[in-house]
Order: C-alpha cells, then sequence, then structure tokens
C-alpha cells in the first residue's frame, strides 16, 4: 500500500481529531507539486544527464531560497539561457576560471565544443520557481507542526501538575488512610515498564512508539493482576489515576502522529530526489531547518520530552525505596551516615566495617570511616525515611535489634525478635 494511503489510514484509525489532521503534512498535495517540480525543469531544458549542477537550500527570514547551480559550456549558455529568458526566469551567469573547471565538466559536452581558453565555461544559478513553492510549503508545515508540539506539552504538562496535586493530596504519609504505598507501587510498575523512554543502556533512547504501546498495555495488566486499585483507600486515588491513564493514552496518540509526520517529511523528500534528480533529503533540507529551529519535529521526540516532564512533576511525589536503599546491606539505609565523600550507608553496616578496623568508603575507596562521629548521622534524611518508609523503617529496627542481640547471644536467632526502644 502507498504510504500517502497508509498515513491517511492512520489518521481515521488512530481517530486522530479533525484540527491535527489538518495539521498534518500535506502528503499528497506536495506529491502533486514534485510533479510540477519536474514539469520546470523539463521546460528549461535541463536534464543530469546532459548537464552536471548543485543544488543548494537558503533561507532568510523564514523563507526558503532553493538555487540550481550548474556548470555549463557556451553550447549549452546559448541554449539554457534563451529558454530562461523566454520563460522570465531570475538567473546569474558567470564566467568560470581555468581552476574551476573540473574534469567532469569539460567531459560532459567534450564532443561537441572542445576546451578552449578563449571560450571559457559558465557557471549558471537560477532560481526556480515550483521547488521554491514545494520547499515552503512544506516549511511552514513543518513550523505548524513545531507549534503543535509545543501546545501539547504545555497541556499535557498542565494536566500533570493537576494529577501531581491530586496524588500529592492522598499520599500525605501521616494521614490515617494515605494511599502512599498503593501510588508507589503503581509508579513502581510504571517506571519498570520503561514506557517511552529506555534506560538500559543497549537498548537506551527513546522506544518505538509501537513497544510503546504494548509496554503500556503490559503496565495495565500490571495494574490488573495485581488488584492493586482494589487496595485504595481513597476515591480520588482512583480519579486520580483514571486520569493517568488517560493521559497515557493520550501521549500515545500524539507520539503515533509525529511519527508519522516525521515519517511522512523524510518519504516527500526521497521521492523528490527521486522524481527531480536534486539532493535534498539527506542532507540539505533537515539540516538548514535543525539550525533555525530550537523545537523541531525532525530532532527529538515528543514522548521523551513528556516523559521528562512525568518523571520530574509527577514520579516525584512518592519517593520510591530504590533510592533510599543502603549499598552494602540493600535494605533501606535507616540511620543514615553520610561520609565525607558524600556518599550514604546505614549505621548498622558502617558499625560493622569499623569493627574490621576498615577506614575505606565501600564505593569510591576515600578513607574516612574511621574518624566518624555522631554528628555523621544525617538527622534530616532519617526523618525523611521515617515519613515515607514507615514500614521499611519499622522492618529495619526489627533487623537490627535481632542482630544486636543475637551478637549478645540473648536470643534464639530463630526466634521473634522485639524491637529496642
Amino acid at each position: 500500500m502507498k504510504f500517502a494511503k497508509v498515513f491517511q489510514q492512520v489518521l481515521t484509525e488512530e481517530e486522530i481529531p479533525e484540527d491535527w489532521k489538518d495539521r498534518a503534512i500535506q502528503y499528497k498535495k506536495l506529491k502533486k507539486r514534485i510533479n510540477k517540480v519536474v514539469e520546470e525543469l523539463e521546460n528549461i531544458g535541463i536534464s543530469k544527464d546532459e548537464v552536471k549542477f548543485n543544488y543548494n537550500l537558503e533561507m532568510i527570514k523564514s523563507e526558503i531560497h532553493p538555487h540550481l547551480q550548474i556548470k555549463i559550456s557556451p553550447f549549452q549558455k546559448n541554449l539554457i539561457v534563451d529558454k530562461l529568458n523566454e520563460l522570465n526566469y531570475q538567473y546569474e551567469i558567470n564566467p568560470l576560471k581555468i581552476e574551476e573547471i573540473d574534469n567532469d565538466s569539460i567531459s560532459i559536452k567534450s564532443a561537441i565544443n572542445p576546451f578552449d581558453d578563449s571560450k571559457p565555461f559558465y557557471e549558471l544559478k537560477i532560481s526556480l520557481l515550483e521547488d521554491t513553492k514545494f520547499f515552503q510549503i512544506l516549511y511552514d508545515e513543518i513550523e505548524d507542526l513545531n507549534k503543535f508540539k509545543t501546545e501539547k506539552e504545555a497541556e499535557i504538562s498542565n494536566k500533570v501538575e493537576l494529577i501531581a496535586n491530586e496524588v500529592s493530596h492522598v499520599t500525605i504519609p501521616k494521614m490515617k488512610r494515605t494511599d502512599l504505598y498503593v501510588w508507589r507501587e503503581i509508579f513502581q510498575y510504571y517506571i519498570e515498564n520503561e514506557i517511552f523512554f529506555s534506560t538500559i543502556e543497549r537498548k537506551a533512547g527513546i522506544v518505538d512508539i509501537n513497544q510503546s504501546k504494548k509496554r503500556f498495555i503490559k503496565f495495565l495488566k500490571n495494574i490488573e493482576d495485581s488488584k492493586i486499585i482494589e487496595k485504595f483507600h481513597q476515591k480520588d486515588s482512583i480519579i486520580a489515576f483514571n486520569k493517568f491513564k488517560k493521559l497515557n493514552f493520550q501521549i500515545l496518540k500524539i507520539s503515533n502522529y509525529q511519527n508519522f509526520n516525521m515519517i511522512a517529511v523524510t518519504k516527500i523528500l526521497k521521492k523528490f530526489d527521486k522524481q527531480t534528480q536534486l539532493t535534498s533529503s539527506k542532507t540539505i533540507f533537515p539540516k538548514l531547518i535543525l539550525i533555525n529551529n530550537e523545537i523541531n519535529i525532525l530532532n527529538g521526540s515528543i514522548a521523551k520530552d513528556i516523559c521528562f516532564i512525568i518523571s520530574t512533576k509527577l514520579l516525584t511525589i512518592v519517593p520510591q525505596i530504590d533510592d533510599y536503599l543502603c549499598p552494602i546491606c540493600c535494605s533501606i539505609a535507616y540511620k543514615p551516615i553520610r561520609l565525607k565523600c558524600g556518599h550514604l550507608f546505614c549505621i548498622r553496616c558502617l558499625v560493622k566495617l569499623r569493627r574490621r578496623n576498615e577506614d575505606k568508603c565501600p564505593l569510591c575507596r576515600n578513607e574516612c570511616l574511621l574518624s566518624l562521629t555522631s554528628e555523621d548521622l544525617d538527622i534530616a534524611q532519617m526523618n525523611y525515611m521515617k515519613m515515607y518508609f514507615p514500614k521499611e523503617v519499622r522492618e529495619k529496627e526489627i533487623e537490627n535489634s535481632r542482630e544486636i542481640l543475637e551478637e549478645q547471644h540473648v536470643i534464639d536467632p530463630n526466634a521473634k525478635a522485639c524491637v529496642i526502644m
């Protein structure tokens, strides 16, 4: 199936809003524009089989100015220039110096016009009309898509902030029926599925839109299988979760829309190159608009940008235990000691190291353990852990108490431990 039909089918099947369709790359119209460029080149009498030319694009105040530069012989000059004058085209013509004349240019018409110093070759610079229209239309459509990207990111950002406010109200740590742990589990599933952006080293980067859909479905399956929604104490949590789910569906739709527009731009440029024998797709046009635009659909994923917004504004509302683990025992670093090197460990693990006269940080090997004092206890961090990880702190206290009693040979190691306050 031809891409034009596939593109239209996607816009229909994905239930893309009408105003989005109007802002999409008008692939069919641009294809017709390419035909006009081909006709224009034929009318002027330019064929790549007969002349060697360079094609270049310039941008002046958001206007695209294509230029066709041709090296021609005096014989060709008379034919082409007469045609340009007849059709009222703008052009510049300059004689080439001997050192500027390459062998290819000389060989093209050597049979008709043998090289002669008295008849130098020329460089002809032509401003075509139809390719100017083609690239200006394409550029304006990309500019509008850039505005669309900015608008949608702002819209998503506002929705994320609203959801974040709702989640923060239902996850207040000391609230009687807090949903802190339920939301933590939900966000953990969300982070692990890496729906829009992967952090795994060998697969790091933007995730393919089809892969994103599969991962989001997997995330919803995790939620369903764990029956986690049933654990909510607050009705507002259910409302917030439904908004969060709807938000992700919207992000998938926007990402798919952007993805197909990017494909449309790439394909129409390749078609332009193939049919006109000019060169635009791989270097000139994409490079030109990337230089002149900070925000561009050809350079960056809207999903990645939105993923960053969700990570910084929503997922941080509920801290994850992985960020507060002791690197030695891999449980919560309760009663955290921050070493002079900046690394943080739980007090029990450092006590054990001190008993063995270890003085080096387990991570960076900086010598700082033997100089520790009670002032190195991170009180603020400890209080934060007690507030946001009460269950884990309680388990850690029990574990520490058990170890202390075992060391003192007071209880059977298999017996239940009591907490020493």
